[in-house]
């Protein structure tokens, strides 16, 4: 019975990892943004080919960003390379936050008028 409630506890927290990490635009502008740090501390260090774990971590961002960005990345791997590819990948997230993103609830600046769109809207 212990053994059940380890799982139990383990499904439970694997489900809301899965969730918190969610692949939003909004999350995923924020996961490039410290990809681009990374690469930025690449050009700082001097090191001529972005690591590895970077690129893994990389192209998740960039299939979900536009399908063509992962062609375009291949096996270039030199910071300034990387960085404007990241810039374009940043550029369709943007795109697509504001399509997900729907109108904003309009906010009545008078008593009246919110008064006289709750009459409206219960006559209807």
């Amino acid at each position: 019975m212990l053994q059940e409630t380890i799982e139990e506890q383990q499904r439970d927290l694997r489900w809301h990892r899965r969730r918190q990490r969610k692949m939003t635009p909004r999350h995923l502008l924020q996961e490039s943004d410290e990809l681009l740090f990374w690469v930025e501390e690449c050009l700082v260090q001097e090191i001529r080919i972005v690591p590895g774990w970077l690129v893994a971590r990389l192209m998740v961002v960039l299939r979900h960003a536009h399908p063509e960005l992962p062609g375009r990345l291949g096996r270039e791997r030199r910071p300034e390379q990387v960085m404007e590819i990241i810039y374009d990948a940043q550029a369709a997230l943007m795109a697509q936050a504001c399509q997900n993103r729907g109108p904003a609830e309009v906010i009545p600046l008078f008593a009246r008028a919110r008064e006289r769109m709750l009459r409206e809207a219960a006559t209807v």
